[in-house]
């Protein structure tokens, strides 16, 4: 590839969603090395942020099949929210001192008004390597599905 098509390679690309049609950068996508429970063979995933999302964002799969998750900072749920991640999960997303990591909670919408964030298994991100997984702690004080009660 000559570095003349490095410069026209797109600066963003179109984003489908079961929430719209969003714009992301290449750089937002983040590559979960196992995949999510349910959707192993999906390993490539982008960060959709908008203000029509907000204080969510979504979580794309671009891979087949094409998960689309809205997630929220769970600190956004619970403010004192901590979940402590494994010497084999650091590894695995190569954090290095000083890195800050990238917490998502997967949002459940119910019937009617009624949703519920899952707490308990949040999809953390190394966003000095985009790369992702999912933390599922058996022995967790939080809830699968903790209430989301909107302001």
């Amino acid at each position: 590839m000559s570095p003349l098509a490095d410069l026209r390679a797109p600066q963003t690309i179109d984003v489908v969603t079961r929430f719209g049609v969003f714009q992301a950068s290449p750089r937002d996508v983040v590559r979960v090395a196992d995949g999510l429970p349910g959707f192993e063979s999906c390993r490539q995933y982008v960060i959709v942020s908008s203000p029509e999302l907000e204080p969510f964002t979504c979580l794309q799969g671009l891979d087949d099949p094409r998960p689309s998750f809205l997630v929220i900072d769970p600190r956004l749920v619970a403010a004192d929210y901590h979940v402590a991640l494994s010497p084999a999960d650091r590894r695995r997303l190569d954090v290095a001192p000083g890195d800050t990591l990238l917490w998502l909670a997967l949002v459940r919408i119910g019937d009617g008004s009624d949703a519920s964030v899952n707490l308990r298994a949040p999809i953390v991100v190394n966003p000095r390597r985009m790369a992702g997984l999912q933390v599922i702690a058996a022995d967790s004080p939080y809830a699968l599905q903790h209430p989301l009660h909107g302001d």
